[in-house]
C-alpha cells in the first residue's frame, strides 16, 4: 500500500506540473486521498469516484451560491457550508468534497480571482488525480480486495462469480 501511494503521488506530481502548472496540488491531493488507507483496488476506485462526484456537485452548488454572495456574508456562508459538510462527512466522503469545493469557490471569490474560471481546471485535475490513483492501485502491486465497491452506500459487485456466493 505504501508503494502504491508513493507511486500515485509521484505520478500526480509529475502529471500535475506538466499539465496544470501552479494548480498541481489538486492532482496530488486527490491521488493522496484516494490512495491513502487503501483496502484494495475497489476501495481506491470508490474513494476516487466519491471525491470527483462530490467536487462536481460542489462546483454546481458553488456557482449558484457564489454568484449572489459577497463580502462578510460569504465568510458566514463558508463557515455554514463547512459545518454542514463536516456533519455529513460520516455519511459519505462526497459531501465533504462538495462542501470543500463550495468553500474554495467562495474563498476565491472573496479574495478577487474569478472562481468560475478555476473550478473546471480543479475538476479536471481531480479527475486525473483519481484516475492516476486507480490505475496505480490496479497495476502496481495490487492489494486483493473483496470484489465489491461501495458507491454512496450501494454495494456494487465487480466480479460476476461472487453473485453465486451471496
Amino acid at each position: 500500500m505504501a508503494v502504491q501511494m508513493g507511486v500515485a503521488v509521484a505520478a500526480a506530481f509529475a502529471v500535475g506540473r506538466l499539465l496544470f502548472d501552479q494548480h498541481w496540488p489538486w492532482l496530488v491531493l486527490t491521488a493522496y486521498v484516494a490512495a491513502s488507507g487503501n483496502r484494495g483496488r475497489t476501495d481506491v476506485l470508490s474513494k476516487g469516484v466519491e471525491r470527483l462526484v462530490g467536487a462536481c456537485a460542489g462546483t454546481l452548488l458553488a456557482t449558484g451560491v457564489a454568484a449572489g454572495v459577497s463580502g462578510r456574508l460569504s465568510v458566514a456562508v463558508m463557515f455554514t457550508v463547512l459545518a454542514i459538510a463536516l456533519w455529513l462527512r460520516p455519511l459519505n466522503y462526497a459531501y465533504w468534497a462538495a462542501g470543500m469545493t463550495t468553500v474554495l469557490s467562495l474563498l476565491l471569490g472573496y479574495f478577487g480571482p474569478d472562481a468560475t474560471n478555476l473550478l473546471p481546471t480543479r475538476l479536471a485535475g481531480m479527475a486525473i488525480g483519481a484516475a492516476v490513483s486507480v490505475a496505480v492501485a490496479w497495476w502496481v502491486l495490487p492489494v486483493p480486495g473483496r470484489g465489491a465497491a461501495r458507491f454512496f452506500g450501494i454495494t456494487v459487485l465487480l466480479r460476476p462469480e461472487q453473485r453465486a456466493l451471496r
